[in-house]
């Protein structure tokens, strides 16, 4: 009986130790997201000659992936999406990035698809649309 009692004592310590880490808010916790994007996400904008995302956090910039869109054009019902041209740069912070477009947009509407990891090395991504008028 008293083995039981000393092993379960001698458990108690790293036992909580370990469900404290599971609770405290980190970097392990914490994934890449898209905060901001220029344009907007689902706004109607005119002239545009670049595309600016920001990040939570810094991002590893050989994980960064981006895809770049029109989905639809005026007066073309189901086009099929056509690939824009573009130069992408990260930003000295190491949390935005700007894809410089080879010219300014045409009126349509355009998705932008991005993956990235942060610290933990968890690969996030997600999309977003604007129009341009």
């Amino acid at each position: 009986m008293q083995l039981e009692i000393f092993m379960f004592k001698s458990l108690l310590p790293s036992t909580a130790a370990a469900f404290a880490l599971l609770l405290a808010p980190g970097a392990a916790n914490a994934h890449t997201k898209l905060i901001s994007s220029a344009p907007a996400a689902n706004s109607t904008v005119s002239k545009v000659t670049s595309v600016s995302l920001k990040f939570n956090e810094k991002v590893i910039a050989s994980t960064v992936k981006t895809e770049f869109v029109m989905t639809g054009m005026p007066g073309m019902a189901n086009h099929a999406p056509m690939k824009i041209p573009y130069t992408a740069a990260m930003g000295k912070d190491g949390k935005s990035m700007t894809l410089a477009l080879k010219r300014a947009l045409v009126p349509g509407t355009y998705k932008v698809k991005w993956s990235a990891a942060g610290a933990d090395t968890h690969r996030m991504g997600s999309e977003f649309s604007f129009t341009v008028k």
